[in-house]
């Protein structure tokens, strides 16, 4: 406090830096000097002076925040504006001039007093402070108003007699006036940054986004991180807030179990990475990922790397590890089986069906080089710098452009025929001689115009396309059903059936085929060697029902109870055996078991046998309402029917890793781009 102030010496302040003031009821206070008598009529008179002209607009803008304050009578002699006045906010009485009144609702630097303490109401209400230093800078910034010389505007904001700072004009979420100048300076200042940085638009739809511009306006004077705290610090710091709030999610996984989800990658810079996941049916969690650029990628490195990761989300929680189809995979996933026996190694369903497509089409010539034509017919289409001139208006050959999407070998087969017409009147018409005799110069085009107008014109082309598809598209079919969400561990036995059966349908003039295809996916899948996937499908209560057990099947395949099926129930059986380890457990469940199979107890009730048919309630929610009676079999069903089926959950980590990666203007350590992985993967389960 000043110690030059007559009143100061008179009227001492408290801690707080407000001055106490005796009273002697509601609306009027009695002071010592007879000059400091306030009434609320004295409020009531100076309006009714501005009113009437007495105090100029520009004094009004000078003194914009009296408005939140009763002012009543001048005290004392001085020539400077003293007033008693009463704060609206917090409704406590001071003396003083506009400076106190500045500085009560506006607060001051540390180590700096005006007399006068800062408003508690308006300290504790962001938006109210927000709002006062609104309506001062844009008092202020008036051209015919010359701002305090201690005004925290003009030295802490930045603002100018051209109007106010970024920082201001942007802080705040209420709504503006279109034609205000500040708010158009600052949509222009963060469209510059977006197309400066190359940031997509679609980021403005990010609910992350309109967080972050909420705490910016509710933080006065807030000033951006440097970018090396940005990158260590803060970026740390958010990791260990992500991972605390996936606290209810990893309290799942001791009841339901997790499986770890893994593959080997190479980016585009040929570094082989491996991303880590626990999955189960309530989401996907990203771990970390490794970079195996300077490891040797051997199937013991891979194992070691795996029994590091199961340790730490602890060996009870892993129920399986998925894992690709291939030789040093294996190997892998058999040595952690080895030293976790309750573990199960099971193979990608996704990528098991791929090898599986790889594989006929390698064993049958005429498919391969059918691919081929097809291939180069789309290449020669896309590329052709003419061709949009007679399929412009036809739409459907904009979808010849997906042939680049995974899963090419279906699409081009599927997009083609379906515009097999428009591409015979294509190379039957008179334009065609002369676009076929210009030259192509794009490397990506294999085939002459002649040859493509020769293949699409042969009728044993299409043929061969036709087949190729009823080959194809059940097992695509199958990929598709794998990428949806919720518990499908139990449907896989029956599907793998019914879409080899499809094939078997589609190729009933060709047994020989069909054999080569059959051969070939037992050479990458069998019920024995999935032995978590032979109890998920015993486990599932839809496969019991009467009536679904006298439906055809697909092949001309009975259909039978899971436990009628021999390979299925010694698959169940060597699963429950290895899943509990003791023997009185084990006993006890698989007594329970053939209860559950036999429909005795609760599971004959007609509630039960309706809810296993109904659609609408899964697997998990049935043995909730039902398995009350056998709790060690329902845990079970549990930790084996929420598992996934596969590892393409993490196609999407692994090439937002690659971005990162890759991106060295960025200059991210392993470390670092790990926390960003890690932050950036999370935050979708979060939302979700």
């Amino acid at each position: 406090m000043s110690t030059d102030s007559p009143f100061d010496q008179e009227h001492p302040v408290t801690d707080d830096g407000r001055i106490e003031f005796s009273s002697i009821g509601e609306g009027h206070f009695i002071f010592e000097d007879k000059n400091l008598v306030y009434s609320e009529d004295d409020q009531v008179q100076h309006e009714l002076e501005v009113q009437l002209g007495e105090e100029s607009q520009t004094d009004v803008n000078a003194t914009v925040l009296w408005k939140h304050v009763v002012k009543g009578r001048k005290c004392g002699n001085a020539h400077g504006g003293s007033h008693v006045f009463k704060c609206k906010h917090c409704q406590k009485i001071y003396h003083g001039t506009y400076t106190r009144v500045y500085a009560h609702l506006m607060g001051h630097k540390k180590g700096e007093s005006k007399g006068i303490g800062y408003c508690s109401a308006v300290k504790a209400d962001k938006n109210l402070q927000l709002q006062i230093k609104r309506e001062v800078e844009q008092a202020e910034s008036s051209p015919n108003v010359v701002p305090l010389k201690k005004s925290k505007l003009n030295s802490c904001s930045g603002a100018t007699s051209q109007g106010p700072s970024l920082a201001l004009s942007y802080a705040g979420s209420f709504e503006k006036d279109p034609s205000a100048q500040d708010g158009h300076d600052v949509d222009s200042k963060l469209i510059r940054c977006l197309c400066a940085n190359g940031i997509p638009f679609n980021v403005l739809r990010s609910p992350y986004w309109e967080e972050m511009v909420s705490a910016i306006s509710k933080e006065l004077g807030y000033k951006s991180p440097s970018y090396e705290r940005a990158s260590t610090i803060l970026l740390q710091n958010e990791r260990i807030i992500v991972e605390s709030e996936l606290d209810d999610f990893k309290q799942k996984w001791s009841h339901y179990g997790i499986s770890i989800l893994s593959n080997g990658w190479t980016d585009i810079k040929h570094r082989p990475l491996i991303n880590v996941i626990a999955s189960n049916q309530f989401g996907s969690m990203f771990l970390h990922a490794l970079d195996f650029q300077i490891v040797e990628k051997s199937h013991k490195k891979i194992a070691h790397y795996m029994l590091e990761t199961i340790e730490k989300v602890s060996p009870y929680n892993v129920v399986q590890l998925i894992m690709d189809n291939s030789a040093s995979c294996r190997a892998a996933g058999e040595d952690v089986m080895k030293a976790y026996p309750c573990i199960f190694w099971s193979p990608c369903i996704v990528h098991t069906l791929k090898l599986v497509l790889k594989d006929v089409i390698k064993e049958l010539p005429w498919l391969k080089k059918t691919y081929l034509t097809a291939k180069a017919i789309v290449k020669y289409i896309v590329y052709h710098f003419d061709a949009a001139e007679i399929f412009l208006n036809h739409s459907k050959l904009e979808l010849l452009k997906a042939a680049t999407r995974p899963y090419a070998v279906y699409y081009i087969f599927h997009l083609l025929f379906n515009v097999k017409e428009t591409l015979v009147a294509a190379v039957l018409s008179d334009q065609w001689e002369i676009w076929s005799r210009l030259p192509i110069l794009d490397e990506k085009v294999e085939l002459c115009g002649y040859s493509v107008k020769e293949g699409i014109l042969s009728e044993d082309f299409w043929e061969a396309v036709q087949l190729a598809l009823d080959i194809i598209k059940p097992v695509y079919k199958m990929i598709k059903f794998t990428e949806q969400e919720g518990p499908l561990i139990g449907e896989i036995c029956e599907r793998m059936d019914n879409m080899l059966g499809e094939i078997q349908d589609n190729l009933k003039k060709h047994v020989e085929m069909f054999m080569t295809v059959k051969e070939k996916l037992f050479s990458r899948w069998t019920k024995s060697n999935v032995p978590l996937q032979c109890l998920a499908y015993a486990l599932t209560p839809k496969y019991y029902d009467e009536d679904l057990i006298q439906t055809p099947a697909p092949g001309g395949r009975k259909r039978c109870a899971p436990d009628q099926d021999d390979d299925i129930f010694e698959g169940a059986m060597a699963a429950i055996c290895k899943m509990h380890p003791n023997d009185d457990h084990a006993d006890t469940i698989r007594v329970q078991f053939l209860s559950f199979v036999e429909k005795k107890g609760k599971f004959s009730s007609p509630t039960a046998k309706r809810d296993a048919r109904n659609p609408k309630i899964n697997v998990l929610q049935w043995w909730k309402f039902h398995g009350g009676d056998t709790k060690e079999l329902r845990d079970m069903a549990f930790r084996v029917l929420a598992q996934p089926i596969s590892a393409s959950s993490i196609e999407k980590p692994w090439s937002t890793y690659n971005f990162i990666h890759h991106a060295k203007r960025y200059q991210l350590n392993e470390s670092q781009a790990d926390d960003l992985m890690f932050v950036h993967s999370n935050l979708r389960l979060l939302s979700r």
